[in-house]
C-alpha cells in the first residue's frame, strides 16, 4: 500500500474579480460553490467546468464565498496579513478596465509512509487578470508557475518513463532525485450578450460531476484550444476545438513532437428541476495523414451534433467517441451522477463471442452528498465513485490518434482496462480552513512485457492486441492483475 499524509500551505491573493473569468478548475475551489449550485431549481450546468463567474455570481459572490476575515486595525502584523490574504498585490480599477496582480504560492510537504522519504512540492508563480469595457464583455486571465517536486518511488518511476509530472508538462531533474517543471495558462473570454461566450486559450477542460471524469477530465496538460458556449432556454451547447501533442516516442523538441486535432460537441439540457442530462461526441485526427497536409480538417468545424454522419460521409478512419452524462437530486443536498463513454462498437462482430476488443466502453457512477450551515459559511462534501473502462477504450489503430495529450489520457489517469472506487470528502470552516481526505482503490491489468498488449496502454496501436482483428474473450483485468490502494489528507 502506497501512502502519503501531507500539510500544505498555500497562498493565492483574492479580490475584486472579473465578469467573464473562469472559476479555477480546482476540487477545493468548487466545493465554496457547490453546495448551493446544486439545490433543486439551479439551472447551471455544472458538468461543463471551469464555470464562468458571471453565471454563478448571480446565485452567490464570489468575493463573498472567498473573503476571509480581515483583522481588525491597521498596525502591523494585521495590515501586512490584510494585504496578504486579502487584497490584490497590484490593483488598477477604471470605469473601464480593471486589471489585479497576484501571488500564487504553494508549500507542501508529506512523507512517502512505503520508503520513509520525505515529499515536498514548492510552487512560486504569478496571476494577472482582468476585464476590458464598461459591461466587462471582455475578461482575461493568464497564470505562470515554477516548481520544483519530490514525489513518491512509484510516481518517480512513472515520470521517468512518460517524461512529464501528472497533470503536468515536460520535466527535468532537480537535484538528482528530484524534478523542475514550469507551467503556464491564459485565456480570453467575450460575451457578447446573455447567449454567447467565447473563449480563445491554452488551458484545460471537464466534462462531468465527479471526482474523476471518463469523457474529458483535466488530468492532461494545458492546451490551445477555443471553445463557443451557447445559452438558451433550458440548454447550454458547447463547442470546444483543440490542439493535441503526441510525444510518448519522448521527443526533446517541439520539432520532434506531433500534433493531432480534437473537435467536440457537448449539450446540456435541464430536463427538470432534479435532472440534467448531458450528450457528448469528440473526435480525434492527426495533423499529418499520408499526404502530409492534412492541418486542421475543415469538415470538423460543423458546429451541429452529431459527427457520426460528417465522419462516415468522408470515409473517415479518425477516432470518433460518444458520451452521455447524467445528473440526479433525488433530494435536498444529495446528487446521483454517471457516465457512459463508447469509443468503439461493431455489433455483429460481437455476436461471435463475448469480450470482443472492440467494445470500448468507459463507465462512472457516484453519489455526492452536501453538509453546510444555512449560510453556506461551513460546508462539507462526501463523494463516493466508481469508474470502469474496458481493455483498449481510448486507444486507437493509429496511436497519434489516441485519446491523450502529451503522454497524458484526456479521460481517466489509468487509461484503461481498470476498475476503480474513490471515496472522497472535504470540509471548509469559516472561509478560511480547509481540511480534504481521499481513499482510493483500483484494479489495472497490466502488460506483462515490452511486446505485450492487454489493453491498457492507451498508447499502443490496436494492430498489436492479440488475435487482431478478430480478439474475443477479453476481461475487465485481464494481463498482469494490479491492485493501487492509496490515501491521502
Amino acid at each position: 500500500m502506497r501512502s502519503k499524509l501531507a500539510l500544505i500551505f498555500m497562498l493565492v491573493a483574492g479580490g475584486a474579480t472579473a465578469q467573464q473569468n473562469n472559476l479555477y478548475l480546482n476540487h477545493q475551489v468548487h466545493q465554496f460553490y457547490e453546495a448551493r449550485l446544486q439545490e433543486k431549481g439551479v439551472t447551471v450546468h455544472t458538468s461543463i467546468r471551469p464555470w464562468r463567474m458571471a453565471e454563478i455570481d448571480t446565485l452567490i459572490s464570489y468575493d463573498s464565498v472567498f473573503r476571509l476575515q480581515r483583522l481588525p486595525g491597521e498596525k502591523f502584523p494585521g495590515k501586512l496579513v490584510n494585504w496578504i490574504a486579502y487584497d490584490n498585490m497590484v490593483q488598477v480599477n477604471t470605469s473601464d478596465f480593471h486589471l489585479s496582480i497576484d501571488p500564487l504560492i504553494n508549500f507542501s510537504g508529506g512523507i512517502d509512509l512505503e520508503d520513509n522519504k520525505g515529499l515536498w512540492v514548492n510552487t512560486r508563480g504569478l496571476t494577472v487578470s482582468g476585464d476590458i469595457g464598461e459591461k466587462k464583455k471582455v475578461s482575461f486571465n493568464t497564470t505562470f508557475r515554477e516548481n520544483q517536486a519530490k514525489y513518491p518511488t512509484y510516481l518517480t518511476s512513472w515520470i521517468k518513463d512518460y517524461d512529464v509530472v501528472p497533470g503536468q508538462g515536460k520535466v527535468r531533474s532537480f537535484k538528482g532525485t528530484a524534478f523542475d517543471y514550469a507551467n503556464s495558462s491564459g485565456y480570453v473570454s467575450y460575451s457578447p450578450n446573455s447567449y454567447f461566450n467565447f473563449q480563445l486559450g491554452h488551458d484545460k477542460n471537464f466534462i462531468g460531476e465527479g471526482y474523476r471524469s471518463m469523457i474529458l477530465s483535466d488530468n492532461a496538460f494545458f492546451y490551445p484550444f477555443l471553445k463557443i458556449n451557447t445559452s438558451v432556454w433550458r440548454i447550454r451547447y458547447m463547442n470546444l476545438y483543440t490542439q493535441f501533442t503526441d510525444a510518448i516516442n519522448g521527443a526533446d523538441s517541439i520539432i520532434g513532437v506531433t500534433r493531432k486535432w480534437g473537435s467536440f460537441h457537448y449539450l446540456s439540457f435541464d430536463a427538470w428541476d432534479w435532472a440534467q442530462i448531458g450528450l457528448f461526441e469528440g473526435i480525434i485526427w492527426p495533423n499529418n495523414d499520408s499526404t502530409l497536409t492534412r492541418g486542421f480538417d475543415p469538415n470538423y468545424l460543423n458546429p451541429i451534433i452529431f459527427f457520426r454522419p460528417v465522419e462516415f460521409g468522408l470515409g473517415s478512419p479518425d477516432n470518433a467517441l460518444m458520451g452521455l452524462n447524467l445528473k440526479l437530486k433525488p433530494m435536498s443536498d444529495l446528487i446521483i451522477y454517471g457516465q457512459f463513454l463508447m469509443d468503439d462498437l461493431d455489433v455483429a462482430a460481437a455476436r461471435n463471442g463475448e469480450g470482443y476488443y472492440r467494445n470500448k466502453f468507459g463507465m462512472q457512477a457516484g453519489v455526492k452528498y452536501f453538509l453546510h450551515t444555512p449560510d453556506y459559511r461551513h460546508a462539507a462534501v462526501v463523494l463516493a465513485e466508481w469508474n470502469q473502462a474496458n481493455p483498449y477504450t481510448y486507444a486507437h489503430k493509429e496511436p497519434v490518434q489516441n485519446y491523450a495529450h502529451l503522454n497524458q489520457p484526456l479521460a481517466h489517469p489509468l487509461g484503461a482496462n481498470f476498475r476503480e472506487f474513490i471515496i472522497y470528502g472535504s470540509y471548509r470552516l469559516a472561509y478560511r480552513y480547509y481540511a480534504s481526505g481521499r481513499f482510493q482503490v483500483a484494479m489495472t491489468g497490466l502488460d506483462s512485457s515490452a511486446a505485450s498488449n492487454v489493453g491498457s496502454n492507451i498508447f499502443l496501436s490496436d494492430f498489436t492486441i492479440p488475435g487482431f482483428p478478430d480478439s474475443y474473450g477479453n476481461f475487465v483485468g485481464q494481463g498482469l492483475e494490479t491492485h493501487i490502494f492509496s490515501a491521502d489528507l
